[in-house]
């Protein structure tokens, strides 16, 4: 059941159900142009059209099911919906959302009733960034303190804070090609889900009842539809999406600290750079999420140390594919990997590019 969003004092924390306790349906439509294409294929055509019109026909699947799925179909089961006040200090909504393992959470301006944007990790380096340089302050974590969110967001963030996009928003019943439409053309990570009986209706009266990014939508359509993403052929050079090239990528090395990293990524909007070991070849992916595991907020840590302390290492780079990797395969590394980004490697692990899952929809999307 959903519950009235009332203003926080602090901070808020909303159930989430789903609809009367049932499962997610899943619903694959084929279209008749589609099965016409597979009846052409299968009356003896070439192995190349075959494999060219199979292709067709799952894209076509692929389609029919953000179609006949919506928004709410892809919020988990469970969970909660964290919603932070602008009035707590930037200290404050950096440790709820590393207590809280929250990449973005909305954030509510209680003093004028309003719905402010959702406070991303990007935000936090930004922010982060601010502090640390900053000569009034003797440390990024005093000057953290002593700003509140509100005075971040009316002086320094960029859009969408205080902007009209701030009051972007997606319906639980959206389907979800008007979900991935939404995304690419605010070129936003994320979107709050609104329940809202009406476009005039205040924000105050109605619920948040969840989160739509990216890896959200892509865990979702790889869960029920992994056999039609792995039948995409061609590697990214052929279908033309990621930033490939070396003289094209930032990265950083391991050795050099976390302050360095932070500033490139700020500097060229990106949310994660790749780390280089001492030889030049990929270590692995340093991201704006794991400022929320950098103990004491220390940017003269070294990043590969960051590293190791954020999260529990594998053997090898866990956040890469092949550049010559075909395209189903690069899916399922995004699978495997669970991120939002890959660092794609030739096979001497030197670094060529990086595709991330913004590049992957606005293919399947056709944009």
């Amino acid at each position: 059941a959903l519950r009235s969003l009332c203003p926080p004092s602090h901070l808020i924390e909303i159930p989430i159900s789903s609809h009367c306790g049932s499962s997610v349906a899943v619903h694959t439509a084929v279209s008749s142009s589609s099965t016409d294409k597979m009846e052409m294929a299968a009356g003896g055509s070439s192995d190349q059209n075959m494999g060219e019109e199979g292709e067709v026909y799952h894209r076509d699947n692929i389609f029919e099911f953000f179609r006949n799925h919506t928004a709410y179909d892809m919020l988990p089961e469970s969970g909660k919906v964290i919603l932070m006040d602008s009035s707590i200090s930037a200290y404050s909504a950096y440790s709820l959302m590393a207590a809280n393992e929250q990449q973005s959470v909305p954030v509510w301006d209680s003093r004028s009733d309003r719905y402010c944007g959702t406070l991303t990790t990007t935000d936090l380096v930004q922010l982060i960034l601010l502090c640390a340089e900053s000569k009034e302050h003797e440390s990024c974590v005093q000057g953290m303190r002593d700003m509140d969110l509100d005075h971040f967001i009316s002086n320094y963030s960029r859009p969408p804070w205080g902007e009209q996009q701030a009051s972007l928003e997606v319906r639980p019943d959206d389907d979800l090609m008007s979900v991935l439409r939404t995304l690419i053309r605010s070129n936003c990570r994320v979107l709050p889900v609104v329940e809202r009986e009406s476009v005039s209706v205040p924000i105050i009266n109605q619920t948040i009842v969840g989160q739509v990014t990216y890896l959200l939508l892509f865990r979702f359509l790889y869960y029920h539809q992994e056999h039609d993403l792995g039948t995409l052929e061609g590697t990214l050079g052929d279908v033309g999406i990621g930033t490939l090239g070396a003289q094209k990528i930032v990265t950083v090395h391991a050795s050099e600290t976390v302050r360095k990293a932070l500033r490139l990524m700020h500097e060229h909007e990106i949310s994660g750079i790749p780390v280089l070991n001492d030889e030049g070849l990929l270590m692995d992916m340093y991201c704006d999420a794991d400022v929320l595991q950098l103990p004491d907020l220390d940017l003269d840590l070294n990043v590969g140390l960051a590293l190791e302390q954020a999260r529990s290492r594998s053997s090898g780079p866990r956040y890469c594919c092949q550049i010559d990797d075909p395209l189903s395969k690069v899916v399922a590394c995004f699978s495997t990997a669970k991120t939002a980004r890959l660092a794609c490697v030739n096979k001497q692990g030197v670094v060529e590019g990086v595709v991330t899952l913004t590049d992957l929809f606005k293919y399947l999307a056709g944009c």
